[in-house]
């Protein structure tokens, strides 16, 4: 009896010990300097939960978690640049759950939030969804790195002019097909891992609006009914299920002002027959009326064969906004938004974008057929669906 009852106590310490109450993350980076803060926040860098001094390159981090989920250990080279200075902002992104997590990485090899690569002679242990994490990102990130590398190339073809135009469509092509590849590895890796919540994060950054609405279907029948329950997995749905626009959407309706500021519904500057751009822009956007010039020859060029624009500002003063249409000169229809300010602004909202310049294509019948038409990528389709 005396020996049941010991090996009964044995069990159960091993079974409490097996339920940790929270998470600790016990970290070295070595040969970092001595005193300098690191933060524990989420990947964005708007969330801080923890922060501590490097003592010989040591840290330690405790909390607990609902559910695993993806946080950053951050460290700012400049810590006046923490919103802006992504070549400053030292990022390593961890899946943290409750349990004792060993992370070791040389201080020399912390990575920038512009490098998407992973560290090579990072150690992490004692986390298992981050070992599922970490599979996923060795799948995707050769993709991603090749889609940074050939964005860098069409930059200099078409912002610069170092390249020609088939340069600049074997890029738009090139990124085109990295993106489906990441998108396709993200639908695979839900399919197999079902049950993980490192599946659930994957499906909330999938790019779904590319898509056709039937293809979110598709991803969110991957999961099954408990994980969709929770509140990560009612998040993935939500990302998936409730985009305001995908591909093949009729594009929405909603009221505009003209430059008269007379209130007119969007649909009745759209051309059934037509091809139709409708872009998103701002006086005060210096990147959207660098692009203007860019619009014009594309314009010009695809006018006559069927080709229009519309362009909705989300400026809130509207002398701004008649200048800049007087000063640009842009001979397509001028509108903008009538409902909401700035970025919170009703065509931001049924657009499904929290920034501009913003584009989508429409063809014949109204429906979307590119919500990124934008450059190089307008140029592209344009060429396609006019067979040039």
């Amino acid at each position: 009896m005396k020996w049941i009852i010991i090996i009964w106590g044995l069990l159960s310490l091993v079974g409490c010990q097996s339920k940790p109450e929270g998470f600790v993350i016990k970290g070295e980076f070595q040969g970092a300097p001595e005193n300098e803060w690191v933060y524990l926040t989420n990947t964005g860098q708007t969330v801080y939960y923890d922060s501590v001094q490097l003592k010989k390159g040591k840290f330690e981090f405790k909390g607990k978690v609902d559910y695993p989920e993806l946080r950053s250990i951050t460290y700012f080279k400049d810590p006046s640049q923490r919103i802006y200075g992504w070549d400053k902002i030292m990022e390593l992104p961890i899946y943290v759950e409750n349990s004792t997590i060993r992370v070791s990485l040389p201080f020399a090899g912390l990575l920038s939030k512009l490098e998407k690569k992973v560290p090579g002679n990072l150690r992490v242990e004692g986390s298992h969804a981050h070992d599922l994490y970490a599979k996923y990102k060795e799948r995707v990130t050769p993709f991603v790195v090749k889609d940074d590398s050939l964005f860098d190339a069409y930059r200099r073809a078409y912002y610069y002019k170092k390249g020609t135009e088939d340069d600049v469509f074997r890029c738009v092509r090139g990124m085109d097909a990295m993106r489906d590849s990441v998108f396709a590895v993200g639908v695979e890796f839900i399919r197999q891992h079902q049950e993980s919540p490192v599946a659930l994060y994957v499906a909330k950054n999938l790019r779904v609006r590319a898509y056709d609405r039937d293809k979110a279907k598709e991803v969110v029948g991957f999961l099954p009914e408990n994980v969709k329950a929770t509140p990560m997995g009612q998040q993935a749905m939500k990302a998936l299920l409730e985009q305001p626009l995908y591909v093949g959407d009729v594009l929405p309706d909603f009221d505009v002002l003209n430059v008269d500021l007379q209130t007119v519904k969007l649909s009745m500057l759209l051309k059934k027959g037509h091809y139709t751009l409708v872009e998103l822009w701002a006086s005060w956007c210096g990147p959207c009326r660098a692009d203007i010039p860019h619009l014009k020859e594309t314009y010009q060029r695809y006018h006559e064969k069927g080709f229009e624009m519309v362009s909705i500002s989300i400026d809130d003063d509207m002398e701004a906004w008649q200048k800049a249409v007087k000063e640009e000169g842009m001979p397509w229809n001028q509108v903008c938004g009538a409902n909401g300010k700035g970025y919170k602004k009703e065509c931001m909202d049924l657009f499904g974008v929290n920034g501009v310049p913003s584009c989508v294509l429409i063809d014949k019948e109204g429906r979307v057929i590119s919500t990124n038409a934008r450059g190089g990528w307008l140029n592209e389709k344009l060429a396609a669906l006019f067979k040039e």
